[in-house]
Formats: structure tokens, sequence, C-alpha cells
């Protein structure tokens, strides 16, 4: 029987496409995504291959690996009959006691929680699944969702947010300043908006699709594509970064509240005074967000004591007050169940500028606000705190950046590093902290995490008084002099990779973030600015190996397609 030259080629094919499929084998492997969010404000996701997806117990030897690339505990519990409980990721210790599973709707672009447990959970390729520690409100049990998502991998939650562990494999840490993101390797402006306002101090938050900045004219969310305005809330200003949390915003305000919003339109979910009459600052210091409270601390301007405040999350009533020296711009961060925030002081009203001791690094159990130690430094505490294994590292305005023990409150090493108000930041065994006063000099330091021996540093044009974000291999800051500038240095070796001098030229105090590929950056100028490389993905893609081997089971399928209908009986017509 002759064969027509279609049917030999799709016979060819055919051939072609059984040589490169892997052997027929009981064994049906899937890759995967899983998002680890630990409910402090700290996350990390793992890309996972199961060799044998239908096997028992398939998608928890996946949790345990996917949590042992990054060192986390996975605390779970056979139950006979129900099959394995996880009740910790990180060893966090969430109050409601166990850790909630979410499954994503690739349909919907949503997480769903998963109806069935781990045990059952059997996924396929393409397929991403969530932990979280902080899914279910500890007394209502009311369900809440991770923000980061598979289509937005890398949102910027808050204030000194984690996207990605800080630290060296197996080592954890929290306020590291840190982004898994891609971030851009040029200065080339994706979009500018003027928001019309002078002295932007606060630092961006992203996720949603949007960027969240407070400014003194209101809290504005812009587009984090377009920068086009989503919405603006004017009552909502001042001085604090927001932080995102299950589809809304928590911020400080001038008017001393404390504000809970919808993420979507800025409409109020909830308001707390807690300073009933403040004269100017109100809130400056950026909320901290970990499982079902909120921490901040206060700026008494009146002299007084400030304090450290725990709120309920879910309506703002307040759990549990502290009185020390007044906290003015650090941002509290949660590790272990215990706080830890810098402490500027009493402030002078003779001087109007000065800070009077107590000022150092409190920690402070994080269930009942009772103080666990109070490190004194030279020097008032202006910067956020990040822990790092067992020390927390504080810069102070006497210059010096201290290691403190985490357990003991004593002294590791201090360097002297010029340090003043900037949040250090943390990658591999490297901190990164700069430096500098208003109207002088200024560095960026980068120092040995274990010993505080000096690496390298940097001299830009002016004090380095925003904090340091690392992504991508490489530090984000700005300059606090009138020739303000945007840099972007290599973070092995603090040489420039790229610097932008915003037009009209100004001061810039608040801090760069990195998301998903973006470095945003506000200006006293009243402009925000997002950086991105043409062609970036917005999202970590999976692994091109796992593309290349879905596109060839698609050509597979084609192929077998054609000879099936090439391969039936003609009827006449």
């Amino acid at each position: 029987m002759r064969r027509t030259l279609p049917a030999i080629g799709a016979a060819v094919l055919l051939s072609v496409a059984v040589l490169l499929a892997p052997a027929a084998v009981a064994k049906e492997s899937a890759d995967i995504q899983i998002l680890f969010d630990l409910g402090d404000g700290s996350y990390y996701w793992s890309h996972v291959t199961i060799p044998d997806r239908l096997a028992d117990n398939a998608s928890f030897d996946a949790t345990l690996r996917g949590a042992g690339e990054h060192g986390l505990f996975v605390g779970h519990r056979w139950f006979p009959g129900l099959g394995i409980a996880v009740s910790d990721i990180g060893d966090r210790r969430g109050p409601s006691g166990f850790a909630g599973l979410f499954v994503w709707n690739r349909t919907g672009l949503t997480w769903a929680a998963s109806t069935v447990g781990i045990s059952a959970l059997v996924l396929s390729t393409g397929d991403a699944i969530a932990w979280s520690n902080g899914a279910y409100d500890s007394v209502t049990f009311a369900l809440r969702t991770p923000v980061p998502t598979p289509a937005d991998p890398y949102p910027a939650l808050g204030f000194r947010g984690d996207g990605v562990s800080g630290a060296s494999p197996g080592l954890q840490a929290v306020g590291t300043g840190t982004s898994g993101s891609g971030a851009a390797n040029t200065a080339t402006v994706l979009w500018d908006t003027d928001l019309q306002t002078r002295e932007i101090v606060s630092s961006p938050a992203v996720a949603y699709g949007n960027l969240y900045v407070e400014t003194f004219a209101g809290l504005f969310a812009l587009d984090s594509s377009t920068g086009r305005t989503r919405w603006h809330n004017p009552v909502v200003r001042g001085f604090s970064s927001p932080a995102v949390f299950d589809g809304s915003l928590i911020v400080g305000s001038s008017d001393g509240r404390m504000y809970r919003l919808n993420a979507s339109d800025g409409s109020e979910i909830w308001n707390t005074t807690l300073i009933p009459q403040p004269r100017f600052s109100g809130i400056t210091s950026s909320p901290r967000v970990a499982f079902d409270w909120v921490y901040v601390g206060t700026f008494n301007e009146s002299g007084g004591p400030g304090e450290v405040v725990s709120l309920w999350v879910s309506n703002g009533t307040v759990a549990w007050r502290h009185a020390t020296g007044s906290i003015h711009y650090s941002s509290p961060v949660v590790f272990h169940g215990v706080l830890y925030v810098g402490v500027m002081g009493r402030y002078n009203t003779t001087t109007n500028i000065t800070f009077d001791p107590p000022y150092g690094v409190l920690a402070l159990y994080a269930s009942n606000g009772t103080e666990r130690w109070f490190f004194p430094t030279n020097g008032s505490v202006a910067a956020s705190p990040l822990v790092t294994g067992s020390i927390v590292i504080a810069p102070a305005r006497d210059g010096n950046l201290y290691a403190i023990g985490m357990f003991t409150g004593t002294e590791v090493w201090r360097a002297s590093v010029d340090a003043g108000v900037s949040s250090p930041a943390l990658f591999g065994d490297t901190i990164f902290v700069g430096g500098g006063n208003l109207l002088g000099s200024g560095r960026i330091t980068a120092v040995n995490r274990v010993t505080g021996a000096t690496r390298w540093t940097y001299t830009p044009n002016g004090p380095v008084q925003s904090s340091v974000a690392y992504a991508d291999g490489k530090l984000f800051f700005a300059t606090n002099s009138g020739q303000g500038t945007i840099y972007a240095l290599n973070a092995s070796s603090g040489v420039p990779v790229w610097t932008y001098r915003p037009a009209p030229a100004d001061y810039i105090l608040a801090s760069p973030v990195v998301s998903n590929g973006t470095v945003f950056a506000p200006s006293d100028n009243g402009h925000v600015y997002a950086f991105r490389d043409s062609g970036t993905p917005s999202t970590t893609p999976f692994p091109i190996w796992i593309v290349a081997g879905i596109v060839l089971a698609v050509l597979v399928a084609v192929v077998l397609f054609i000879v099936f209908r090439r391969s039936r009986p003609r009827v006449p017509s």
C-alpha cells in the first residue's frame, strides 16, 4: 500500500516524538511552586520537583524539601485516619496553632483554601500551593489570604519586609530589607508621577498591582505599572510607611491615629487614637503586622515617654502598651515571639531637635509587652533593627552599628560606620548600612555579619539617611542632600551599577523598595519614580527546562492528533 507524503511526514514526526518522550514508567513527576508565608511579614518561595506525584504524602514531602531550602522548620503531626496536620512553618509559633494550606486557582488567579489535607493533595506541573502561619484569626478563625501569589510573587509588604531569606542557608533573619525579586540594571524610568506635594519621607509598599505611599497630602495608591493614581485618601497623612495585610493597609498618621484601610479603594476599616493631642509629627513609626496583632511605636513631642503599642488587627483595639522613650521612625520586628525596636529617647523640648536618654534597643515579649531586656547605646536609635541568627543588629546615631545577643541583650560587637537613621540590609553574611548626618558627607558600609569587620565602603554625593534595600545582587538607596541621588551598587564590590538624579533636584529621605523587577523611589520633590529594564518579566517564571517540557508535550499531542485524524477511514461523499 502506497503512503502519501503527509502520512510519511506524520509517521516521522511521531517517531521523533516517541524518541523524545520518556520511557513509560509508573511514576509521574510534577514541578510546582510553594509559598511559605510565616505570618510576620516574611515570606519565601521554593520551586520543587515531585518525583512521583501520586506517591503517598508526595505533596507533604515536597513541602519538607521546599522548606529545607530556606532552613525552615515544619511542625507537623500525624493523625490516624486523617493524615498530616502542619502546625507551624519556620518556628514562628502562630497563635491559631496550625498553618493554613492554600491552592492557587490558575483561572481565577486567587488563593483558595485547600478542600483536602496535604496528605490527600495531588499536584500537577504548574500548580502552586501556599502555607501560611497567619491564615486563621486565633479568635474568630476567619480566613486570611496570603498577599504574595504566583502572579505577584514579590510584593513589598511594608518597611523592612522580607521577600526572601536574607541570610545564609539555614540561618533565618527578619527585618532584612531584602527581596527575591529581580531589579533594574539600568536607570531606565518606567514612569514618573508628580503627586503635587513636597517632602515624601514615607517608603512605599507595593501589592495588588498598586504602589501605596503616605505623604503630607494624604495616602496615595498608584498603579504600579503606569504610575496613574488609583485612589487618594487625604485624611491619612504623614511619615509612616504602610503595611499590607489581607487586602488592607495598616498605617500611622500625623493625627496620632492608626488606620486600617481597604487596599482596593482607601476606605476606612477602623482607626484607633494612640496620641490624643499630637503637635506635628504624630505617629512616625511604621507598623509591623504579625499574626493577629499590629505593633507600632509612638513619638511624644511634649518630652514625656513614648510607647510601644500592640493592637488587634481585626478591630484596632489595644492589646497592650509599654512605656519607654519615644519611638521615632524605628519599625518593630518580631522574631520567635519577641519584639525588637529602636528607642529614640525623650524629646528635648528646649532644643526641639535633640533627644535625651533612655535610648537604645528594646526587646519585649510580643504576647504581653513585658520587657525582656534593654540595651543602651551612646546615641538615639531611629533605625529599625534586623535579627539574624541569634543577634540583633541596630545602627545608632552615635555612628556605631551594634550587634546584640538576642537572648542576653549584651554586646557582641560594634563597628564604627558613621551610622545614623538608615536601617541596615542583610544578604548572605554581609550587612549593609548607610551613614551620615544632614548637611554632611555620607557613606555605605558593608560589614561581616559575624565579626563586624568592614568589607568595603562607598562614598556617594551626600548623607545616606534612607534605608538600604537589597535585590538581585544590588543595593538601592538615596542621598539626603540638595542634589539627592538614587543609587544602585554592586553588593559584592560597592561599585556603582547606575545612578539617577531626579529633577527638580531635592533631598531624598524616603527609602527605595523593589517589587517584581521594578525599583520604586520617592523624592522630596513630590515625585515617585519607577525604574525597570525594558523586557523584564513581571514575575519569576518556572525554570526553562519545565517550560521546554511543557512545549514538547504539546507538540507530541499535536502530532498524535494529526496521525489519528489521517489514519481514520474516509467515508465517501
